[in-house]
C-alpha cells in the first residue's frame, strides 16, 4: 500500500509526534536509562578501584613488617630506634584490623612476623636497647 502524503500533512504528523508528551518522556527515559547505566558502571569501576588501592596499601605494610622482622631475624647486632618500631607496630595494626574487617582477604602471612616484632618491641622497651 502507497499513501501518497502532501507537505501539509507530513508537517502535521512530526508536530504531532514531536508535540507530544508521551514522545518526549519516551525519550527522556532511554537517555535516562543510559545516564543511569553510565554512573553505575562508573560506580562500580570506583569502588573496585578503592579496594584495589586499600589492598595494594595493605600488601605494602605487609612487606614492610615481614623485612623489619627479617632484619630482627638476621641481623641481630643491628639496633633500631623506638620510631622505627612504632612505625612497623602501626603498620602491623592497620593491617591485623583490614584482615579481621575483610575475611577474604589472604591473611595469615604475617602472623608470626608480627608476633615477634611485638616480642622484640616489649624486650627493648624493658632493657631501653632501642637506639
Amino acid at each position: 500500500m502507497i499513501v501518497n502524503l502532501d507537505l501539509q500533512s507530513i508537517v502535521t504528523i512530526v508536530v504531532a509526534i514531536f508535540g507530544s508528551t508521551g514522545f518526549w518522556q519516551f525519550v527522556s527515559n532511554i537517555s535516562n536509562k543510559s545516564v543511569k547505566n553510565a554512573i553505575d558502571e562508573l560506580r562500580r569501576d570506583i569502588d573496585k578501584m578503592k579496594i584495589d588501592e586499600e589492598q595494594k596499601e595493605i600488601k605494602a605494610a605487609r612487606r614492610r613488617i615481614l623485612r623489619f622482622n627479617d632484619e630482627l631475624l638476621n641481623q641481630r647486632d643491628l639496633k633500631h630506634s623506638k620510631e622505627m618500631f612504632d612505625d612497623v607496630i602501626d603498620d602491623a595494626s592497620t593491617y591485623k584490623k583490614y584482615c579481621i574487617a575483610h575475611p577474604d582477604f589472604q591473611n595469615g602471612k604475617a602472623v608470626l612476623a608480627i608476633e615477634n616484632v611485638e616480642r622484640v618491641y616489649r624486650e627493648c622497651l624493658q632493657n631501653n636497647t632501642f637506639i
